[in-house]
């Protein structure tokens, strides 16, 4: 029913970010403004890709249970204390459909996940979610893991909307995270093209290399969004882009 690309730096957060929030202010307001837009869908499950947490090698992992929580105590925020309604029969019912997918029984939420959340709970949004990590596999075979994500969901009546947590480049300034990289201002500047253009292709394509070099963790979450969105007539658009930390958040809608 509707996909988005969101960026999960913590300082997203007011009880975190505090006088850094106006240098996002940006991103902030575009994160908003997906969630009003998923609010007036009749979705029934959230679907939240995260590239932390509990990360597969040979298979992506599916959390498959009742209730999901987590906070950002190992950020300096030990309020609020998030709890979330999870999907377990439409995560079981992914993992027996599909053969690159594990289950995960893991109920605490990393920050992948909660930084969008955050804002699916300030929209008062109460929709069940299904939290997924990505696998460390190509890219179409994370797309393959959307495709038969979507299958899945069809099958059991449900509607969905997808998440692709995502932060860009984390190499676009001296004092950035992991060191400054010039190829990190390239790599970020062609993603968000062909994002614009929504070029699946030129995106399950990227180039390995410039993609290590600018030291990502976008691509494997968009795979897998992209693959859920397959066959699916959508209007992408880029709300924003920003990198004032040295890392680059780009917010992105698809509907």
């Amino acid at each position: 029913m509707f996909g988005a690309i969101l960026p999960h730096p913590p300082l997203l957060v007011p009880e975190i970010g505090r006088d850094q929030l106006k240098m996002v202010e940006s991103t902030i307001k575009s994160v908003s403004e997906v969630f009003r837009r998923l609010k007036k869908h009749d979705f029934d499950t959230l679907v939240v890709v995260t590239p932390h947490g509990n990360v597969g090698q040979a298979s992506v992992p599916v959390y498959t249970g009742h209730v999901f929580e987590g906070d950002f105590a190992m950020f300096g925020a030990k309020k609020p204390i998030f709890s979330f309604k999870g999907d377990p029969k439409l995560g079981l019912a992914v993992i027996k459909d599909c053969g690159l997918a594990a289950n995960c029984p893991e109920t605490l939420l990393d920050h992948g996940a909660l930084v969008p959340l955050y804002f699916y709970q300030v929209e008062k949004i109460k929709k069940p979610i299904l939290p997924v990590a990505i696998g460390f596999m190509s890219l179409k075979k994370l797309y393959d893991f959307g495709m038969s994500l979507a299958k899945t969901a069809a099958r059991l009546g449900r509607k969905i909307a997808v998440i692709g947590s995502a932060d860009m480049s984390h190499r676009l300034t001296q004092d950035a995270p992991s060191g400054y990289n010039p190829k990190g201002k390239e790599f970020d500047e062609k993603l968000v093209g062909l994002v614009k253009a929504y070029d699946v292709q030129g995106i399950l394509n990227f180039d390995r290399a410039l993609a290590e070099e600018a030291g990502q963790d976008a691509l494997w979450s968009i795979a897998i969004l992209l693959g859920a969105l397959d066959g699916v007539a959508v209007k992408q658009e880029v709300l924003s882009y920003e990198g004032p930390f040295g890392v680059g958040y780009m917010v992105a809608s698809f509907e």
